[in-house]
């Protein structure tokens, strides 16, 4: 476990309080601990989606879908048989 100090708005914390937010943890640190997994999980999805945008407006990548599409064209309409 690394120990890092935290700076925390007032106004923030008196919300994170009345709200009932610092009893569902065991400790303030399990709070942030938790709420920076699910910032770094919500960011790396975020990433993800970008990437597969990207790669969807790629030549080379639409070239390659072509490709396969034509190769499986026949193996897709069973009807054929």
């Amino acid at each position: 476990m690394l120990r890092k100090t935290v700076s925390i708005d007032e106004s923030l914390l008196f919300e994170l309080q009345n709200n009932g937010v610092m009893e569902q943890f065991k400790n303030f640190s399990e709070l942030v601990s938790q709420s920076l997994r699910e910032t770094m999980l919500r960011i790396k999805r975020e990433n993800y989606r970008k990437s597969i945008a990207q790669a969807a407006n790629d030549p080379m990548v639409k070239a390659d879908i072509e490709d396969i599409t034509n190769d499986f064209k026949y193996s897709e309409n069973l009807d054929v048989f």
